[in-house]
């Protein structure tokens, strides 16, 4: 009789489908239509062509750094008042990690390799709600993936995907405790490029590259990145940061051979940072 009623509670629990996960259908795109915003340009597109994985014998390695040459746009620290439990006293809002003039949170990719080394196994990526700000604040992905958001603030957080170059969200993550986790598994679907805001919060943000290839990375915070079995030929080497602007450079690879670049990102592009008053009023 025991057995019987084990199995019946197991049975229930399938069913039930518990878990500490948020139902990822209450936030894929259907539930997120509301709020869209002009479209505006951006540096990821999808490409004429689908990427065809194959063997890469004898590829090259790439490594390099990315500089920025302008005045650093200026931190903030934003005093908050009583009524925002979970973020503490204040938050330090970091516009641009970087070591000198070496940038840290750029991403760089090969913009037209269409042939290489097959895509990861590991197709899951996070993105998390942490003392109020949004970590990482820029990565690159691979799609078809399942972004995983989460939040370890005993605080209240909503966060809007955004889809830069149609404008239209693409997904809201609603938070109320720690340790929850809302599984995205249809918004990493093809390359584009996601903004992320939080609407309580209006300081934090984060972005996401999203590429039909393996051909990326993202800067340290020392400025440095390196990539890997490179087939050989000529492709442009990009690199972009959300505060700084985009550059590129067309570069040969030799097979079996180790290639340095360094990328420079001269202008900066236009910074909205929301004031203490501005982002606490808000709200």
């Amino acid at each position: 009789m025991r057995s019987r009623i084990s199995a019946a509670l197991l049975l229930a629990a399938a069913l039930c489908g518990c878990s500490t996960d948020k139902k990822a259908d209450a936030a894929q795109p259907a539930a997120a239509r509301e709020g869209s915003v002009p479209p505006r340009p951006t540096v990821v597109s999808e490409p004429s062509q689908p990427y065809r994985p194959v063997m890469v014998s004898g590829g090259a390695k790439l490594a390099g750094t990315v500089d920025f040459n302008g005045a650093f746009p200026r931190d903030s620290v934003i005093a908050l008042p009583p009524g925002h439990p979970g973020c503490g006293q204040s938050v330090t809002h970091r516009v641009v990690d970087h070591s000198g003039t070496r940038i840290g949170g750029a991403v760089v990719w090969l913009a037209d390799i269409r042939t290489g080394k097959p895509l990861p196994i590991h197709r899951r990526f996070e993105l998390r709600n942490e003392n109020c700000q949004l970590v990482p604040r820029v990565q690159a992905v691979f799609a078809p993936g399942t972004l995983n958001v989460a939040s370890e603030d005993v605080a209240l957080h909503r966060n809007r995907i955004i889809n830069v170059g149609t404008g239209q969200p693409e997904g809201i993550a609603p938070f109320n405790d720690n340790g929850e986790i809302i599984p995205f598994d249809q918004l990493l679907d093809k390359p584009k490029q996601l903004e992320i805001t939080c609407e309580l919060h209006p300081w934090a943000k984060a972005w996401i590259l999203v590429f039909d290839h393996p051909y990326f990375a993202v800067t340290s915070n020392t400025g440095a990145f390196s990539i890997d079995d490179v087939p050989a030929g000529t492709y442009r080497v990009k690199a972009w940061h959300p505060a700084l602007g985009v550059t590129e450079q067309s570069m040969t690879f030799a097979a079996g051979q180790s290639a340095t670049i360094g990328l420079q990102l001269a202008a900066a592009a236009p910074v909205q940072v929301e004031s203490a008053a501005d982002s606490v009023r808000a709200n």
